[in-house]
C-alpha cells in the first residue's frame, strides 16, 4: 500500500521485463504517461491494458492533454487550441467561451476515459501579468482571475462529467515566476500572491477532483521552504484556510525547482507537508528510493503513518465513476474539430497596427521560423513545420524558412527580400528572448513596405515588436494546425480578429 501515493513515469510505449520487474517492485498508485509511451491511440490502449493486467484495475492512468503548447497525444483525438486562446475568445463573447469550455471539457474528457485515461492533468489556473515572467505563456487562460476560475471550473465539470478527473495547478498560481520550476527555484515576493490564489480558493467550490503544487518559494506562505516541502503552504494554507478537502498532488519532484535538496529531504517534506501522491516521473532509481523512503518513514513515525493513512482514505474516496450520462455528450472528433475551429478564431487576436490582412496583387513573402521547445514540459514536436499555414497561404506568398535563433546571413537575406516584396507576414516565436530576433524582426520592419507579425503562441512578445504605423501584430496563441488554420483565415479576410488582449498589460 506504500506504493500507492507514488505515481511514476515509464521509459518506452510498452512494457519490457525490466519495466515489468521495476513496476511489481514499486507497485504504483499511478502511471503518468508522457510523449514518450505514446505511438498510437491503438496501441496507448494496449499500453494501458498491459499496465492494469499487471498491477491491477485500481491503477490511476494520468497524463497533460491540456491542448495547445501541451499535448501527450498528437493525434487520434481533438487537439484543443489551448487556454490563453479560450480566455481569449471570452473577451470577444464571455457566455460562448464558457459553453465551449463546457464542450471542450466534455468532448476531452470522453476521448480521454474512451482510451483509458482516468486524470488529466490540466487545467492551468495560473495568471499571466507581466512579460518578464517564465515557463506558463500560453498555457494560461489570462490575466483576469475571475475568468480563469470561470473557465477552468467549465473545463472541469465537463471532464468529470466524463468519467474523467481535473487536476487544477500550479498551486500557488506560478504565472509571476521569472525562473521555470523545470529549471530552477523561483521566489514570489508575498505582495505579488492575492489574486494568483483566488482560482485555488474556489477550486473546492468548483469540484476540483486535484490540485497540483509547484516548485517556488510563495514568501507569502513559506518564506524558507519551496510549496512543495511545505506544511504551511499545503495542510496549512491549502487544506486549512482555502478548505480544499480533495487529492493533493505534488509537481514532478525529479525537476530543477528542488534539484538543491538531499532527495530524501524532498521526499519526507513533500509528503510531511500534505501532498496525496508524490510525482516520480521518470528515474527508476529515484521512483525505487521514493519508496523505500516512504517505507522507512511510516514504519519509524506514528505521525506519519497516520497521515499516510488519510492519504489513502483520500485516494479510495477519489471516484472514478462519471457525474452525468456519456451518451448524451457530443460525439468526438468530428464535433471536437468543430468546437477546436471556433475557439481557435474566436480567439484570435489583432494586437496591434491597422488589419492583418493580406492586400495588394504582388506576392507576399512569408517568412517560416524554426519550431522549437521552450520548456521541459513540453514532448518532442513531431510535424509541427507550418505546412498548412503554407498550404493555405500559397497563391499568395512565397516561402523562406530560417532558423529560431536566425545567422546574420539569414538576416541580410530576409531583408534583402523584404524590400523587394508587396509585404512581408513574418512568423516568431519567443523572439523577446532572442537577440538575433529581435536584430531580424527590425530590419524586416524598416526595409518592408508593410510587415505583419504572427506571434506563434505567447503575446508577451509584444514587447520586442519595434513602432511602426505599417506594423500589424496577429496571434492566435500557438502553432498547431488548428492555430494555422485561424491564422490563415484572418489573413485571408475571412473572418475578423478580436481587438482585444487577455492580458491586461498589453
Amino acid at each position: 500500500m506504500i506504493g500507492n501515493r507514488l505515481w511514476i513515469g515509464i521509459p518506452e510505449p510498452s512494457i519490457s521485463s525490466e519495466t515489468r520487474q521495476h513496476l511489481l517492485a514499486v507497485k504504483p498508485g499511478g502511471v503518468i504517461l508522457f510523449g514518450r509511451n505514446i505511438v498510437s491511440i491503438e496501441q496507448l490502449k494496449q499500453l494501458i491494458d498491459d499496465l492494469r493486467s499487471l498491477l491491477g484495475n485500481s491503477l490511476v492512468i494520468s497524463l497533460d492533454q491540456e491542448g495547445g503548447r501541451v499535448v501527450r497525444i498528437p493525434g487520434g483525438v481533438t487537439l484543443f487550441p489551448g487556454n490563453l486562446a479560450l480566455g481569449s475568445a471570452a473577451l470577444r463573447d464571455r457566455q460562448r467561451a464558457l459553453e465551449l469550455a463546457r464542450l471542450q471539457g466534455r468532448i476531452s474528457g470522453k476521448e480521454l476515459r474512451a482510451i483509458g485515461i482516468d486524470v488529466n492533468l490540466a487545467p492551468c489556473v495560473d495568471l499571466l501579468r507581466s512579460s518578464d515572467e517564465r515557463g506558463i505563456g500560453s498555457r494560461s487562460f489570462g490575466s483576469d482571475p475571475q475568468l480563469v476560475l470561470e473557465l477552468a471550473s467549465e473545463i472541469g465539470a465537463g471532464h468529470r462529467e466524463q468519467g474523467v478527473h481535473d487536476c487544477w495547478k500550479h498551486y500557488p498560481g506560478i504565472g509571476r515566476a521569472t525562473v521555470d520550476p523545470h529549471f530552477g527555484l523561483p521566489t514570489i515576493p508575498g505582495q505579488d500572491s492575492g489574486d494568483h490564489l483566488i482560482p485555488f480558493r474556489a477550486a473546492a467550490r468548483a469540484g476540483a477532483s486535484m490540485v497540483m503544487t509547484s516548485h517556488v518559494i510563495a514568501e507569502a506562505l513559506d518564506r524558507e521552504n519551496p510549496v512543495t516541502m511545505s506544511r504551511a503552504a499545503v495542510t496549512d494554507h491549502l487544506r486549512g484556510k482555502l478548505g480544499f478537502s480533495g487529492v493533493i498532488i505534488s509537481d514532478c519532484l525529479e525537476m530543477g525547482g528542488v534539484s538543491g535538496f538531499d532527495f530524501e529531504q524532498v521526499i519526507i517534506s513533500a509528503a510531511s507537508a500534505g501532498h496525496d501522491v508524490l510525482l516520480v516521473s521518470h528515474t527508476p532509481e529515484m521512483q525505487i528510493r521514493a519508496l523505500r523512503i516512504l517505507e522507512q518513514q511510516v514504519a519509524s513515525d506514528p505521525r506519519f503513518d497516520q497521515a499516510h493513512q488519510a492519504s489513502l482514505q483520500r485516494l479510495d474516496d477519489l471516484s472514478f465513476s462519471s457525474e452525468g450520462d456519456p451518451a448524451q455528450s457530443p460525439s468526438p472528433i468530428e464535433v471536437g474539430t468543430e468546437v477546436a475551429q471556433e475557439i481557435a478564431r474566436n480567439g484570435t487576436t489583432l494586437l496591434s497596427g491597422p488589419a492583418a490582412r493580406i492586400d495588394g496583387e504582388g506576392k507576399w513573402l512569408l517568412v517560416l521560423p524554426g519550431i522549437k521547445q521552450r520548456s521541459r514540459v513540453e514532448d518532442p514536436l513531431r510535424g509541427e513545420d507550418l505546412a498548412l499555414l503554407v498550404h493555405k497561404l500559397e497563391h499568395r506568398v512565397e516561402c523562406v524558412r530560417i532558423a529560431s535563433d536566425p545567422a546574420p546571413r539569414e538576416i541580410e537575406q530576409v531583408s534583402d527580400r523584404s524590400a523587394t516584396s508587396t509585404g512581408v507576414i513574418l512568423l516568431v516565436q519567443g523572439f523577446r528572448h532572442s537577440q538575433a530576433a529581435r536584430e531580424m524582426v527590425q530590419s524586416v520592419a524598416d526595409k518592408s513596405r508593410r510587415l505583419i507579425i504572427v506571434l506563434l503562441e505567447d503575446p508577451r512578445d509584444m514587447v520586442a515588436v519595434p513602432d511602426g504605423e505599417k506594423i500589424s501584430v496577429i496571434s492566435a496563441y500557438g502553432f498547431r494546425p488548428v492555430h494555422q488554420e485561424a491564422i490563415a483565415g484572418a489573413l485571408l479576410g475571412e473572418f475578423e480578429p478580436s481587438s482585444r488582449s487577455s492580458m491586461n498589460f498589453l
